[in-house]
């Protein structure tokens, strides 16, 4: 059950916690403040999605939410370039890994620009003065909720049977991937004495992470794979991804094997059981 007074603070922790991580991203825009200022835009995307639409629509908290929302997409792409960049370091200097570098360096820096501007914007926001147009109902909220968790499960149930089959069936897995992170952050805003909840977001989180070294690697690939000039040193570098993807795939399906009942059972039957109680 999805309670109100809980609800609207947790909302309100959430515009506090963006607004504190945002401080210290303009301060430090490492890889750890971008992780932050990411996972803080998620979880107050989770209690805003939550909302009936009447409170999404021309609000100061969606006007607030959809520049967070572009930060978090920018900041998605300058992680993305840090993991390439993290991987290259990997293989022995050359002149065409250094060329890569460069060009990441660069679109890197363009990126960390645009994305500066947009915090300082989303910083200057009165975040004290957001809610107070806020009159939403007990009643409102669990319909929103349960429908949004309804399309999330489907969505899980749709695609799982398929990425567990099928190692490359890349859209697949990357629509797996982002269910699980969605419904993962849904399900923290029930309390903690629901355990199936708690379980169910512990097996998401180690989907996710698992999926997300995937995801890392057929990302590096693709970019890799999409540079003008290709040769043996990229080659080289692809195949290697390709093995460490081999392998993180198999870690995925040994998880799911062991702790998860590999076709449909245990994790589905567990998620599918969530939805009917709700």
């Amino acid at each position: 059950m999805l309670n109100l007074l809980p609800f609207l603070t947790k909302l309100s922790e959430n515009l506090q916690r963006v607004n504190n991580r945002i401080n210290k991203y303009l301060k430090k825009p490492d890889a750890k403040q971008i992780h932050d200022i990411r996972t803080a835009i998620r979880r107050l995307d989770a209690t805003y999605s939550t909302l009936p639409k009447k409170y999404r629509n021309g609000s100061s908290l969606s006007k607030y939410v959809l520049q967070c929302k572009e930060l978090f997409k920018i900041n998605t792409e300058i992680r993305d370039f840090d993991i390439i960049y993290e991987k290259l370091q990997k293989y022995h200097s050359n002149t065409q890994r250094e060329s890569i570098i460069e060009e990441l360096t660069k679109k890197r820096k363009e990126r960390l620009e645009r994305a500066k501007t947009i915090a300082l914007t989303i910083k200057s926001t009165d975040i004290a003065t957001i809610l107070d147009e806020m009159g939403v109902t007990e009643k409102e909220l669990q319909k929103r909720y349960n429908k949004i968790l309804s399309r999330l499960i489907s969505n899980i149930e749709s695609t799982f049977p398929v990425v567990i089959t099928n190692p490359l069936a890349l859209e697949k897995l990357h629509d797996l991937r982002i269910a699980c992170k969605k419904l993962r952050y849904m399900l923290e805003l029930l309390p903690d004495q629901n355990k199936l909840a708690v379980q169910l977001r512990e097996s998401l989180q180690k989907l996710q992470d698992i999926l997300g070294s995937v995801h890392d690697s057929d990302f590096t690939i693709g970019y890799l794979r999409s540079l003008r000039q290709s040769s043996k040193e990229i080659q080289e570098m692809i195949n290697m991804e390709n093995d460490e993807r081999r392998l993180k795939f198999e870690q995925f399906m040994n998880y799911c094997k062991r702790r998860l009942g590999i076709f449909p059972d245990s994790f589905l039957i567990k998620i599918r059981s969530f939805k009917l109680a709700k």
